[in-house]
């Protein structure tokens, strides 16, 4: 099962409540929205693992789809999870 996801080894601390994200639908800049997601996650900054885990909670329609077919041989960090979306 770890390999059907794109971060498996996260860890999520036992007192995390997963913010309400606004989502992303792939009409609006994607750069905004990662602004505003980061901002929301920002007591958690540290944690890229856990950044790059609960992304898909802000996103929507088309936008899961691309997500969840990310190849986790190429998303190592947080930046590459970036710089994926915004392209």
């Amino acid at each position: 099962m770890a390999e059907l996801y794109l971060v498996p080894d996260v860890v999520i601390p036992s007192k995390f409540k997963v913010p309400d994200f606004d989502k992303y639908k792939g009409t609006t800049c994607p750069k905004n929205h990662l602004k505003v997601y980061y901002k929301k996650m920002e007591a958690y900054a540290k944690d890229e693992k856990l950044l790059m885990h609960f992304f898909q909670e802000s996103l929507t329609g088309a936008a899961v789809t691309w997500y969840t077919n990310l190849e986790s041989s190429r998303v190592h960090s947080w930046k590459d999870l970036m710089v994926a979306f915004v392209r």
